[in-house]
């Protein structure tokens, strides 16, 4: 059986029998409108990286922008997200958003990155953000005798004291001991640690071993002195700082002056209030005491500037400006976080040391308080810098 289709037509028979016709097949309907179902497409640049100079927060940047393309004419461009082309970006990351619509409403969209990364510190200038205090006139002359990058295998001791038994040998339940410091991969490495068995020396009981790095030179005031370090995480002390030898003076300069620029510990094991930042701060204090002359003035006058983090979190820029015998300013990270007035004249010369040590305040934890890793027990020096001021 075969199956034919024919379209239909109604006919007219008019009385000249001329005959009218019309069909009811779709062919002769009008056509249907297209509808748009493709998407448009946009490309985006490839990312942008630039640096600033460690003065400046932002920068110009300019780029291409894109413009999207479709089958069919109208489709519009517009920037949904980011900063305009030719505009200031500020450090960090800046994700720039392109999105284009064609005339049914298709949508694509395509982004890219602005990454401005401000410089870190140079060797050859103090590590300064935003400001630059340097006075009109003058520049920095590094110090070498109290500067050190540590990108050697050994601790040079025509600079640095590992330990000095004749002078101090530790805070109970600390001891200094020499095995502790080490240097590798370009750090200084103090690593706290527990004695394999209990040390009496000089009628006190060792439990522990610390660390005491001094160096070899004195130094005065006029000097900027800078560490980029990273605390451990144990109860001990991670510590950057300067103190005089009371023996070496004479008549009133019999005293101790001390200005210390970094004193924190890993683990708060006190409960002190006062002392609940000290992993989380820069910790800094002047100190005049053991005065011979009744005269001399003797306390303490310091400064607190929070950290965002933990100290042992990352690696921070800790900085002292010792300006004078009246003035010291002291910077975290390149930037000022306070001046302090020393109770005294510090007028005397002054040794820079790196020292992890007990704390009485902060007492030994249950059960040792080393249990963490050698690198969790260790503190970091990426390096310690000393500069001066001379004419240009």
């Amino acid at each position: 059986m075969f199956k034919y289709k024919f379209a239909y037509f109604s006919c007219l028979v008019t009385s000249l029998f001329i005959m009218t016709c019309s069909s009811n097949n779709d062919d002769d309907e009008k056509e249907a409108p297209v509808v748009d179902t493709i998407d448009p497409s946009i490309n985006c640049p490839s990312d942008i990286n630039v640096t600033v100079d460690i003065f400046s927060t932002e920068i110009e940047v300019s780029y291409t922008a894109p413009v999207g393309t479709d089958n069919i004419a109208g489709a519009v461009t517009t920037q949904i997200a980011g900063i305009a082309s030719g505009a200031l970006f500020p450090i960090g990351t800046t994700t720039n958003t392109f999105e284009v619509t064609d005339a049914a409403g298709n949508k694509a969209t395509c982004s890219f990155d602005v990454i401005v990364t401000q410089n870190g510190p140079s060797e050859n200038i103090p590590y300064f953000v935003e400001t630059n205090p340097t006075p009109s006139g003058k520049k920095w002359t590094r110090v070498d005798t109290m500067s050190d990058e540590f990108n050697t295998n050994t601790l040079d001791e025509t600079k640095w004291l590992n330990t000095d038994p004749s002078r101090w040998i530790g805070r109970p339940p600390g001891l200094f001991k020499k095995n502790t410091v080490s240097v590798a991969d370009g750090n200084l490495r103090l690593t706290a640690d527990e004695l394999p068995a209990p040390e009496i020396v000089n009628g006190h009981t060792f439990t522990h071993a610390g660390s005491s790095i001094t160096s070899i030179a004195p130094i005065g005031p006029g000097h900027y002195f800078e560490c980029r370090m990273k605390s451990s995480q144990t109860f001990m002390s991670s510590t950057f700082w300067l103190i005089n030898r009371r023996s070496d003076g004479t008549g009133c300069d019999v005293r101790v002056t001390e200005f210390d620029i970094q004193e924190c510990v890993g683990e708060i094991t006190t409960t002190a209030n006062w002392a609940q930042s000290f992993n989380s701060s820069m910790h800094s204090n002047t100190h005049s005491r053991n005065t011979a002359c009744p005269e001399t003035p003797t306390g303490s006058q310091g400064n607190t500037a929070s950290i965002n983090g933990k100290t042992y979190d990352d690696y921070h820029v800790y900085a002292g400006w010792w300006k004078s015998p009246t003035e010291v300013e002291l910077y975290l990270d390149g930037k000022k976080v306070g001046t302090v007035t020393p109770p005294s004249e510090f007028d005397l010369p002054m040794y820079l040391r790196m020292v992890v040590e007990t704390y009485d305040w902060n007492p030994v934890p249950d059960g040792g308080g080393m249990s963490g890793t050698e690198a969790e027990r260790t503190t970091y020096y990426d390096w310690v810098r000393t500069w001066k001021l001379e004419d240009e």
